[in-house]
């Protein structure tokens, strides 16, 4: 396998960022999102749509072969790469479905973006997707029940893959995770299966959007506004406490659904919400 790109540009910033928050590892609670990796980094002025997103940092970056050809499989179990996704514009985000503090939330927002590309008449335009950060629990089966949980929608889709074609990935975007073993007999029960879970994934949480040129178009890294929204029942009763915290009161940096949506308005140049 061909290892990550070293990192240059904006990808630079990004990898410093990681290398920051693997110093604070041993502080960080599971699932907390690091500052904003967005933060003093110059914005790039080209704009395909002509209109700058209030949020977030505009990129122009292409995805290389290597990391635009690792193989995904979706909560169908279909086969696909974002490579094969070209002419597309894609919203991407990391999570992992046992996540209690995050996850649940960042789920809500990308729902709500679907939504509204969906009214927008665009679900044959964007593909939203959610790729995991935990391909050793997250097989297709666990993200469809997942999805169900919030309901169907065919421009959302959930995506696992190999533990190494994933790392490659998130490494090559500058998302930092880690798997943290949880204490025998306190930590908190599998929501599906309800059995007790016996490690964790800390990660950063970020958002983004790539062209259908192939091109990382925007991104930002934060904890999920929901602006009132809440998840699935099950999902809720399975938030912990920094995760209803998180409900009610994101901390910052922040992103909502109108961020997302905002992005795609610049990437696409079609109005969406």
């Amino acid at each position: 396998m061909h290892p990550a790109p070293p990192p240059r540009g904006a990808r630079a910033a990004r990898a410093a960022t990681v290398l920051a928050v693997a110093t604070l590892v041993a502080s960080l609670a599971a699932c907390v999102p690091s500052p904003s990796a967005s933060a003093g980094r110059p914005q790039d002025t080209a704009s395909p749509s002509g209109r700058k997103p209030r949020a977030g940092t505009v990129l122009d970056e292409p995805l290389p072969s290597e990391v635009a050809t690792i193989p995904l499989v979706d909560q169908r179990g279909q086969q696909f790469t974002l490579g094969s996704l070209r002419g597309r514009t894609i919203v991407l985000a990391d999570f992992l479905t046992l996540c209690q503090e995050v996850c649940p939330l960042t789920s809500v927002d990308l729902r709500d973006v679907a939504t509204a590309v969906s009214r927008a008449g665009l679900a044959d335009r964007v593909q939203v997707i959610e790729a995991t950060v935990d391909p050793q629990r997250d097989t297709p089966a666990r993200l469809a029940a997942y999805q169900n949980l919030f309901g169907a929608q065919r421009d959302w889709a959930f995506a696992t893959g190999t533990s190494a074609g994933l790392n490659r990935l998130w490494a090559y975007l500058g998302v930092y995770h880690a798997k943290v073993a949880e204490q025998a007999g306190s930590g908190p029960k599998d929501w599906l299966t309800g059995r007790p879970l016996t490690y964790d994934v800390e990660h950063q949480d970020v958002v983004y959007v790539i062209g259908p040129d192939g091109h990382a178009r925007w991104e930002d890294n934060g904890n999920a506004d929901t602006a009132g929204s809440q998840p699935p029942g099950t999902l809720l009763q399975f938030l912990s406490k920094q995760g209803h915290r998180n409900l009610t009161a994101p901390t910052q940096p922040s992103w909502t659904a109108a961020d997302i949506e905002g992005a795609l308005e610049y990437v696409t140049g079609q109005h969406i919400g």
